[in-house]
């Protein structure tokens, strides 16, 4: 018989000092034993059974627990959930072998604040994730991904998204209003359209989006105060570079400008930013053919 309940279930009226004992500590364990049972919403347990599906979960390199029965899924491998195991907090699948789309009613995990799913072979198009209120990391890149980014500009917790080595196409998402965001990557895809706003990213500490189609010019990075890195290479850039934040955060050879078609111009700063002098020097390096374009359609 099990030791915790014998004070209740097998004991005699000859050991009542045991039981007043052990009660207590009886009581400790039930409870904690509850709280191992995921109680998550019926929702959430579907998006995680889709994912499952829709990802060859048979196929994944860990896929312990997946499957089993309600209750279980704080236990499923890479599942973390809040401390009362009502809800899913974090989901981390990187290098797990997925492949195959990601279910639309992926944004059903509606208290997610982390979700890794990167290095893997995922397809198709990110699905919506508006209703992950809480998201604050978002790590997705080097799969097969396509399509446009779905909008992320309600996410005002997010302090960090990359999506960067997939095939992305569409424009930069709105992140104007992102104003906890750290680290932003969107490098190695197809994204055309300009680079978005970012003076009003006061803690963005890295940004790269190079290695895509951008156009336009290059905003002003001023109260850009916490940015280490800046990397904008290899799209159809053009006008002037950007004068550097002041006080000057960017890390010496931690920035790229080029290729691009951008004006040049006389600047230690950058210089030493991207650990060229000068800094434009490989400014117009087959800029084009190197996105992919054609110069005779």
């Amino acid at each position: 018989m099990n030791s915790t309940r014998d004070p209740l279930h097998g004991c005699s009226a000859a050991r009542p000092l045991r039981i007043a004992t052990s009660l207590p500590l009886f009581m400790m364990l039930l409870f904690a034993g509850q709280n191992a049972l995921a109680n998550i919403s019926a929702s959430e347990r579907t998006a995680l059974l889709d994912l499952y599906a829709s990802t060859n979960g048979s196929q994944w390199i860990n896929s312990a627990g997946w499957g089993g029965g309600v209750g279980t899924e704080c236990a499923w491998f890479g599942v973390t959930c809040a401390p009362d195991g009502n809800s899913v907090e974090q989901l981390s699948l990187a290098n797990n072998q997925l492949s195959g789309p990601l279910p639309s009613n992926l944004q059903d995990l509606s208290s997610l604040t982390l979700l890794f799913l990167g290095n893997n072979a995922i397809t198709g198009s990110i699905p919506p994730l508006a209703g992950m209120q809480e998201l604050r990391d978002f790590a997705i890149g080097s799969n097969l991904l396509s399509g446009p980014i779905p909008p992320i500009n309600a996410l005002t917790h997010l302090s960090s998204f990359d999506v960067g080595n997939n095939q992305l196409n569409g424009t930069t998402p709105d992140i104007s209003g992102l104003t906890a965001l750290y680290l932003f990557d969107l490098s190695d895809n197809q994204i055309g359209g300009g680079v978005p706003a970012l003076s009003n990213l006061p803690l963005l500490a890295s940004f790269n989006v190079s290695d895509n189609q951008l156009t336009g010019h290059l905003p002003s990075l001023a109260g850009l105060t916490n940015l280490h890195s800046f990397y904008v290479s290899d799209n159809q850039l053009g006008g002037p570079a950007p004068a550097l934040p002041s006080p000057n955060a960017l890390t010496a050879n931690g920035s790229r400008l080029c290729p691009n078609l951008l004006q040049p111009s006389t600047s230690p700063e950058w210089d030493a930013a991207t650990g060229t002098t000068p800094w434009y020097l490989n400014c117009a390096d087959d800029t084009i053919f190197r996105n992919g374009f054609d110069s005779n359609p």
